[in-house]
């Protein structure tokens, strides 16, 4: 296996840590085995990040109100059921 077949399925490593060929290129590459250990860090600092609770719907309304005001985005249309 090389760099390219072993970075084709890194989610799939990431997830799952590999199959026994993924886990013979990460041990005797050190390029991809960093790659995967900083994944891995981004993946759990990125955890932090998260908010705890959801914002209060109004941040959303502004948000969108704003984008409107300043013309980056079009007004959202009403909801049709059909």
């Amino acid at each position: 296996m090389n760099c390219a077949e072993f970075q084709k399925v890194l989610p799939y490593i990431i997830d799952t840590g590999g199959n026994e060929q993924e886990q013979e290129h990460l041990k005797t590459c050190p390029i991809c085995s960093d790659l995967v250990r900083d994944l891995k860090y981004i993946v759990e600092q990125a955890k932090l990040l998260v908010p705890m609770e959801d914002p209060n719907p109004r941040v959303w309304d502004n948000i969108q109100h704003s984008v409107e005001t300043e013309g980056l985005g079009k007004p959202q249309q009403a909801k049709r059921g059909f």
